[in-house]
């Protein structure tokens, strides 16, 4: 197995530092994960779309009116606006 270059084990340990990741494995695993959804064929992608399509279609529960999902995308956003140290878009 190879290792990992100096210059870039301090920008993952800068990344952990400044509170990016919570370890050097997760900041490691994400880079990998955006990696692979970068390389991933586009035949594999558009069976994924497919797949979430046809599973939204056969969900058996009831569709949402504009109403209820206007209230609950307001909701999300009170909450979102109310943790502290986030600013307002």
């Amino acid at each position: 197995m190879k290792s990992l270059g100096q210059e870039t084990l301090r920008a993952v340990d800068d990344l952990v530092e400044i509170g990016g990741f919570a370890s050097a494995d997760e900041a490691v695993l994400a880079a990998i994960q955006a990696w692979h959804q970068t390389t991933d064929d586009p035949a594999q992608q558009l069976e994924g779309i497919r797949l979430r399509v046809r599973r939204s279609i056969e969900d058996p529960r009831p569709s949402l009116s504009v109403e209820e999902v206007d209230a609950a995308l307001d909701q999300m956003m009170a909450e979102a606006q109310s943790v502290p140290g986030r600013a307002a878009r």
